[in-house]
This record gives structure tokens, C-alpha cells and sequence, in this order.
């Protein structure tokens, strides 16, 4: 897996994942999850820098591994 393909991966991982868990109970920011989390000016958006982070290297990692 590339790069690119990966933090593509983690970017859309890192903004569904808080916004619709957060959407309906406000569970995400009430949570230890929030730590991390961005509240852009986009209604009710958030992205989590960890979730963004980790979901785009372990993606990487495993994909490098499982084609070895």
C-alpha cells in the first residue's frame, strides 16, 4: 500500500469515525476519545488526529506485511 492510499484511508477514517458515533449521543467528546479530536467550524464535524494517525500507519504496516 502507498502512502497516499493510506493517509487517504486514514483521513476518511479519522472524520467518520467521532462524527457518527458524536452525531446522535455526544458520546465521543464526553469520552477519554476526545483527546485528539479537532472541532472544525463545519457544523457538527470532527476529526481525530490519533484515529487518523494509527488507522493510517497500522494500514501501511499490515498491507507492506500481508504482500511480503
Amino acid at each position: 500500500m502507498k502512502w497516499l492510499t493510506a493517509l487517504i484511508l486514514g483521513a476518511i477514517l479519522g472524520g467518520i469515525l467521532p462524527t457518527v458515533i458524536d452525531s446522535q449521543s455526544g458520546s465521543w467528546m464526553e469520552s477519554w476519545a476526545s483527546w485528539g479530536t479537532v472541532r472544525p467550524n463545519a457544523g457538527g464535524f470532527l476529526f481525530s488526529i490519533p484515529v487518523f494517525l494509527i488507522t493510517a500507519v497500522g494500514a501501511r504496516m499490515f498491507f507492506n506485511w500481508h504482500n511480503h
